[in-house]
């Protein structure tokens, strides 16, 4: 009976079949691979079983189905978590700004356009009951007033305190020149706030 064998390939260690049949199955349950080596008995040289004429034909049959081709539905999702992210921060700092705007309550200048309805009051006549609160750029360096005294931002909110309690003035006359940061503007408000003065009053600007 004429005898095969079969290898790896490049193995030097070789298994006896007894037919071409049995490596036909062995193919076909996975036994062996189409790149394994195989050598018949009339053969010279080791040759793989997929370019062998007799099993040729039966290892092409078991090549793999081409891969299916990609699913053309799925949705990435990946743009529409980025659109998402971009909103929630844009709400995010909306909110943190409405919230703020709320919380600081900046009084608006005084109109002085014709017809106005607002009420122009002199200094003499409310000074018993307002202290002043100044605010002026010196070059680069902002300059808060108290009354007649410089006062340290960082001071201001004690200040008005002891001024609030020395002179029993629980109203504050507001003069802030248009140069001054926003941070110093927020800065009196809050120490006005601290000390709860809620009757704020603003000098008009002069026009140019």
């Amino acid at each position: 009976m004429s005898t095969w064998q079969v290898r790896a390939e490049g193995s030097p260690t070789a298994v006896v079949v007894p037919s071409a049949t049995d490596i036909l199955s062995g193919l076909r349950d996975g036994i062996w691979l189409p790149t394994d080596e195989v050598k018949g008995p009339t053969d010279a040289a080791w040759t793989a079983i997929e370019a062998h004429p007799a099993f040729e034909e039966a290892a092409a049959e078991l090549e793999l189905p081409p891969p299916e081709p990609p699913d053309e539905t799925h949705l990435d999702m990946n743009p529409l978590i980025d659109v998402c992210l971009v909103l929630l921060i844009f709400f995010i700092l909306t909110i943190t700004y409405a919230s703020l705007e709320r919380a600081i309550d900046v009084p608006q200048d005084t109109p002085e356009e014709k017809g106005s309805s607002t009420t122009k009051v002199e200094y003499k006549d409310i000074k018993d009951r307002v202290f002043r609160v100044t605010a002026r750029m010196d070059g680069e360096q902002p300059v808060i007033k108290l009354e007649a005294d410089v006062v340290k931002v960082e001071e201001l909110e004690d200040k008005m305190k002891q001024v609030i309690d020395r002179t029993g003035r629980s109203e504050m006359l507001l003069d802030i020149d248009g140069n001054v940061p926003w941070g110093i503007q927020t800065a009196i408000m809050d120490a006005a706030k601290g000390n709860k003065v809620h009757n704020i009053l603003c000098r008009p600007k002069p026009r140019k």
